[in-house]
């Protein structure tokens, strides 16, 4: 008998360690399934922070635009509105660097505020675009930009998109 358990005692060794290795493994992978909704929340928790600040400092200077055409003349005419929106567009490009680098959630920012931030850029293109050939600066505002073609080139693709009707959300 004892013969026996001697001869299968490295093979029940074996047995236990292949299951403590896949223990291991699936906790492991568990760990990293939750850490990963983790960050995932906390993305979208800190897209949604940062564009709410973002748009309580810029009220004011919202108020103050509607339905004013901005190009380069009629802001750098203004010392108060060119001010205005230089802050306001580096606060958004900054947003949208965050987005780009994956620091900011796209999904989160397109479903709360795609339609908005696309109306702003047509409105504050003219005075991107001379902007840039003023200073002579091709990337100025370039990343506010490409997000907004995202956004426009998602509203034409996946018009119904919302939180419970998912496209599939890939950025390029």
């Amino acid at each position: 008998m004892i013969h026996c358990i001697q001869e299968y005692l490295p093979f029940a060794e074996s047995i236990f360690v292949i299951i403590g290795v896949a223990f291991i493994v699936v906790q492991i992978r568990q760990q990293t399934k939750i850490a990963r909704a983790d960050h995932d929340r906390q993305k979208k928790q800190s897209t949604i922070e940062f564009y709410n600040q973002l748009s309580s400092e810029s009220i004011q200077f919202l108020d103050n635009i509607i339905g004013r055409t901005l190009d380069l003349s009629s802001v750098n005419a203004d010392k108060a509105l060119r001010k205005s929106v230089v802050r306001y567009l580096s606060r958004l490009e900054r947003l949208s660097i965050g987005v780009a680098s994956e620091v900011y959630d796209f999904e989160i920012l397109y479903l709360m505020s795609g339609r908005y931030l696309i109306k702003k850029y047509e409105q504050l293109e003219s005075y991107i675009m001379e902007s840039r050939d003023f200073k002579n600066a091709p990337t100025l505002y370039k990343e506010f930009e490409l997000l907004v073609k995202k956004f426009i080139k998602l509203r034409k693709t996946h018009p119904d998109h919302t939180v419970n009707k998912k496209a599939i959300v890939r950025q390029p």
